[in-house]
């Protein structure tokens, strides 16, 4: 039981006036600091998003109508990244449908994920 809830169930108990005053400033409280959690996270997801976004933007401008690796994308725009933060990199793209995701065969290393414009 999280302590949201045992206010709840304190306050519809109504076994007292105090104790119904006491879990209702509890529970004011309880929502004045997930208030300021949430605000701090997302201050720091704009930070992040400001920081990836040239980064989004080169990866963006190096795609063509051929099907690219992360592998490839990153030797295109000579960013030193690595290829494991390409798909969260591109997954705003990929939701706006201005990229899409496509299986590419690479010869020796097999199928691997990659994007192409849209």
């Amino acid at each position: 039981m999280t302590n949201r809830e045992f206010y709840t169930a304190v306050i519809n108990a109504n076994i007292n006036d105090e104790l119904t005053e006491y879990a209702t400033a509890e529970i004011e409280k309880l929502d004045a600091t997930n208030a300021k959690r949430r605000e701090k996270a997302a201050e720091k997801s704009a930070e992040k998003n400001a920081e990836k976004a040239p980064i989004r933007e080169a990866l963006y401008n190096a795609l063509t109508g051929e099907a690219q690796t992360a592998t490839m994308l990153i030797e295109a725009t000579g960013l030193d990244i690595k290829p494991q933060s390409i798909p969260s990199l591109m997954k705003p793209f990929v939701e706006a449908g201005t990229v899409l995701k496509v299986d590419v065969k690479v010869k020796g290393k097999g199928t691997q994920r990659g994007y192409v414009l849209a």
